[in-house]
């Protein structure tokens, strides 16, 4: 069983299927050649896994851990995926406080819309607007703008993970009385009317991976956006993805009718997001390879566990990780952007 592929994003797995599938996992330890996690800083090759598998992974052990303790002894459920960074300075008063476990994700969902032309055009539709998020997760950001942050917008949350879109009902979607919907699917195949959209959110989405290439996939994500659209209708963007990609999403997204209104770059807030994380994140991660019964088989067991801590911190960007890395050297960048659909 390798986990990092041959997982069903149409799945939420159990704790129970979760427990076989993990200890499967560990036990392709007697026959692998080769590790595909490095136990140095958690890389894992882009051909290696499948995000699919991965996400499906990933969204499970969130909704099976069910409330977990930070660093604190706080109680929380892990909903927010997202790196997030500190709120910088320039742009006010910050929207979270410091003992809120996820707030660097509130943050990061609430960047989104800091820009004074989004305020604008808010302003004048009385925050009468909708919103749909290519890429949503478990929809925690989806409930926090739509409770907190515009409180008068309609919200569909879309992602192609089954188990995320279930978690996102069973927490968020009943509170917000119809003003939030989500939805299993993939982005690029939403059946929605063209031009029903005024936002279309984009945070910490898995495209535009590629150092310096605008992908198959990444085209048909973006012409999705523009045909959701209404013309004047924008995409708020934020991700930390490699620095060159930046660009040549700039380049074929202004070929084909956006323009570029604004653009911020918090990868310095974003390391530091991640520096002030770091204790919350290595008590989270321990509290899940405590959960499962596979890590205590014998030396296959200790092995595993390695490389699954190391693969799990690598993945929410914690220090002395690949992913951290790129971000203090820059070879990713994390920017908020605004593009705007002007033709």
């Amino acid at each position: 069983m390798d986990v990092l592929t041959a997982l069903s994003n149409q799945s939420d797995y159990s704790r129970n299927q979760l427990q076989v599938i993990i200890s499967a996992w560990i036990m392709t330890g007697l026959t692998e050649k080769k590790a595909k996690i490095s136990l140095h800083d958690g890389d894992v090759a882009e051909e290696d896994y499948d995000k699919r598998s991965l996400y499906s992974l990933l969204y499970a052990l969130y909704r099976s851990m069910g409330e977990v303790r930070d660093e604190h002894g706080t109680r929380y459920e892990f909903t927010f995926n997202t790196w997030g960074y500190t709120w910088p300075e320039a742009w006010g008063p910050a929207p979270t406080t410091a003992s809120d476990p996820q707030r660097f994700g509130r943050n990061a969902y609430t960047g989104l819309y800091h820009f004074d032309a989004v305020k604008k055009y808010l302003a004048e539709r009385d925050g009468k607007v909708h919103i749909t998020e290519l890429g949503c997760g478990t929809g925690a950001g989806a409930h926090h703008v739509t409770k907190n942050v515009l409180p008068n917008c309609t919200y569909e949350a879309v992602d192609m993970q089954q188990a995320a879109i279930r978690t996102c009902h069973r927490k968020f979607v009943g509170e917000l009385n119809g003003r939030l919907k989500a939805t299993c699917s993939d982005a690029t195949l939403l059946p929605r009317p063209t031009e029903s959209c005024d936002f279309i959110a984009v945070n910490e989405t898995h495209v535009t991976e590629y150092s310096g290439v605008v992908t198959d996939e990444d085209e048909r994500f973006f012409r999705k956006a523009y045909k959701l659209l209404k013309p004047g209708g924008f995409i708020v963007w934020g991700n930390a993805i490699p620095d060159p990609t930046w660009n040549e999403c700039f380049k074929y997204l202004t070929r084909n009718g956006f323009t570029l209104r604004e653009e911020c770059d918090v990868t310095a807030e974003a390391v530091q997001a991640r520096d002030e994380d770091k204790a919350r994140i290595d008590v989270y991660v321990d509290q899940i390879v405590e959960a499962f019964h596979g890590f205590r088989i014998p030396v296959l067991g200790a092995r595993k566990r390695m490389e699954a801590e190391v693969a799990l911190k690598n993945f929410a960007r914690n220090p002395g990780t690949r992913l951290y890395q790129n971000m203090v050297d820059r070879s990713d960048t994390y920017r908020v952007v605004l593009l705007e659909k002007t033709s």
